[in-house]
C-alpha cells in the first residue's frame, strides 16, 4: 500500500498522524474508501447544484428569499464533505482514524431511517424514497463494514476544552434532531418550502440533514472518555462547520445572498469551527 503524508500535527503535546493519504492496492481497500468517496461527491453535488439536488428533493426556496436555495451549499454539503475528506485523509480505521468510518456509517444510516420516516408520515412517490432508502443503506452499509467498532462511554466535560466542544456537539446535535423529528421548522429555519408539486418535501430534512447533523453531534459526546477517538471526531466536527461557513460564503456571491443572515452566519460557523481547531490543538 502507497501511503502519501501530508502533515503531522502535535496535538496538546502529543504527536499524531492526522492527514495521510493511503492510495487502495486491494479491492478491501478500495472498498474501505468507497463509502467516502461517495460521500463527498454527493457533498459536492450539493455544493455545485444546490437548486437542482433539493427541487429532485422536493423542495426549493421561498419566493421572497430566493437566494435561499444556497442552504444546499452550506447546511447540506458542507457537513458532507467535512465527513467523507475527514474520512479519506485518514483510511486506516485500527491506527489511524478511530471512530471516523462508524461516524460516517452512523450518518447514512440514520439518514435511511429518516427517509422510511418520510416515507410513512409524508408521503410521496415511492420509487424515490425507497431509491433514497436504499442508497442511504447501500453507503452506511459500506462504511460500517470497514468501521473499528468503539464502545460509547460517555462521561462529564471537565475541562473548558471539553466543556465548549461538548457544547457545539449538542449544539449540532440538536439542529440534527429538529431536522428529524420537527421538519416543517428545520425547513423554516432554512428559509426553504415545499414545492407545490411535492407535498411530500416537507420530510425532506429528515434524511441526510438529520442524519449527518445527529451522527457528526453525537460522536464527540458519546466517545469523550475515548481521547484518541474524540480527538478526530472532534476535528471532523470542526471541519464540518468551516465547511458550513464556506458553503454559505460561495452562496453569498454565486446565489446573491448578500443579507445579514448570510453575513452573520459565515461569523459564526467560522468562528465555531476555528475556535473549535484551536481548542483541540491546544491554541487557546
Amino acid at each position: 500500500m502507497v501511503s502519501a503524508e501530508i502533515v503531522v500535527l502535535n496535538i496538546v503535546g502529543e504527536s499524531f498522524m492526522v492527514f495521510t493519504f493511503t492510495y487502495p492496492q486491494t479491492i478491501e481497500q478500495a472498498l474501505i474508501m468507497l463509502a467516502p468517496v461517495l460521500t463527498m461527491v454527493f457533498g459536492l453535488v450539493y455544493l455545485l447544484f444546490p437548486r437542482q439536488v433539493l427541487n429532485f428533493s422536493g423542495v426549493e426556496a421561498r419566493v421572497d428569499v430566493p437566494h435561499a436555495i444556497g442552504e444546499g451549499r452550506s447546511s447540506y454539503a458542507g457537513i458532507m464533505i467535512a465527513l467523507g475528506v475527514g474520512c479519506l485523509l485518514l483510511q486506516e480505521p485500527a491506527l489511524l482514524q478511530p471512530g471516523l468510518n462508524q461516524l460516517l456509517a452512523f450518518a447514512w444510516l440514520i439518514a435511511a431511517f429518516g427517509v422510511m420516516v418520510q416515507g410513512l408520515l409524508d408521503g410521496g412517490t415511492k420509487f424515490k424514497v425507497f431509491g433514497k432508502f436504499l442508497v442511504c443503506l447501500f453507503i452506511g452499509g459500506l462504511a460500517l463494514s470497514s468501521a473499528d467498532p468503539l464502545p460509547f462511554n460517555f462521561r462529564m466535560p471537565e475541562t473548558i476544552r471539553e466543556y465548549f466542544i461538548t457544547s457545539v456537539s449538542f449544539l449540532t446535535l440538536i439542529l440534527g434532531l429538529i431536522s428529524l423529528l420537527t421538519p416543517k421548522l428545520a425547513l423554516k429555519i432554512l428559509k426553504l418550502h415545499p414545492k407545490e408539486s411535492s407535498p411530500y418535501g416537507v420530510g425532506e430534512t429528515r434524511g441526510v440533514l438529520a442524519g449527518f447533523y445527529i451522527s457528526t453531534g453525537a460522536a464527540p459526546i458519546l466517545l469523550l472518555d475515548n481521547y484518541i477517538a474524540w480527538l478526530f471526531v472532534s476535528i471532523v466536527l470542526a471541519g464540518a462547520w468551516l465547511f458550513t461557513g464556506i458553503g454559505r460564503f460561495i452562496s453569498i456571491f454565486v446565489d446573491r445572498g448578500a443579507t445579514l443572515y448570510n453575513f452573520t452566519g459565515v461569523i459564526f460557523e467560522f468562528g465555531i469551527g476555528s475556535l473549535l481547531l484551536a481548542m483541540i490543538f491546544g491554541l487557546i
